[in-house]
């Protein structure tokens, strides 16, 4: 395997995902850069941004590392993280450091594999690729296929696992036993707790979005604690 300083960069560290969803008032490439600013100002080591337009924006302002990813709906099929090596090279051109790609090994739009994107990607654009998987063997065959970092981050997210289950912790236990290669956790962490017991089990790093870059998500569950209130009301003697 190449020997990549991205990769090194991001060693037990905080990688912010600065995203914004259709609909959202942040989906906007001066909003995004403003989170990420923000994020470096708190310590972030790195970010993972969406869409090329994001990444041009934030390059412009910050020498963080960038992970960039290109999200793809295309009907009929369900990967939408950089689904084609063309959606890979819009994003490094744009100022990415590192790739996230989806390596499930669903079909993807354009008939292409993980590993030939992959392939590709590390011959004629020279940078790291981060694979997005939702078990272990989906892990272990994007080892297979070149993945320089493997993240959990679909092991969260139907027909994977479910939100509600945390961070992926036991899937980054399983993969540090079969590789070397750096392993990373994404997705659903919530607590600093939670940030705790990803480095207790040999995270390389992680990465956090919505509970850092998502404020109707945080505002949502601080809302969804309050006490009903009939039963606020009983417990005063009303």
């Amino acid at each position: 395997m190449k020997k990549f300083a991205q990769i090194e960069a991001l060693r037990h560290g905080l990688v912010v995902s600065c995203q914004a969803g259709p609909g959202s008032p942040l989906d906007s490439p001066q909003f995004i850069t403003v989170m990420a600013k923000s994020a470096e100002m708190g310590g972030a080591v790195g970010l993972r941004l969406d869409r090329p337009e994001n990444v041009a924006a934030v390059r412009a302002v910050s020498k963080l590392p960038i992970i960039g990813i290109y999200k793809m709906h295309t009907p009929g099929y369900e990967v939408y993280i950089t689904p084609t090596f063309a959606c890979a090279e819009a994003v490094v051109r744009a100022g990415a450091d590192l790739l996230a790609i989806d390596a499930t090994g669903r079909p993807r739009p354009e008939g292409e594999t993980f590993h030939e994107i992959v392939r590709r990607i590390h011959e004629e654009l020279n940078v790291p690729v981060m694979a997005d998987v939702g078990t272990l063997g989906q892990g272990l065959q994007a080892l297979d296929d070149g993945a320089d970092l493997v993240a959990t981050t679909l092991a969260t997210t139907p027909p994977f696992g479910q939100p509600e289950d945390g961070p992926a912790v036991e899937l980054a236990v399983e993969l540090a036993k079969v590789t070397e290669r750096p392993i990373i956790v994404e997705g659903q962490i919530w607590t600093i707790e939670e940030v705790r017991a990803c480095f207790n089990v040999g995270a390389y790093a992680i990465v956090i979005g919505s509970a850092i870059t998502a404020p109707q998500l945080i505002t949502q569950r601080f809302v969804a604690a309050i006490p009903n209130a009939t039963d606020h009301d009983s417990r005063r003697g009303r």
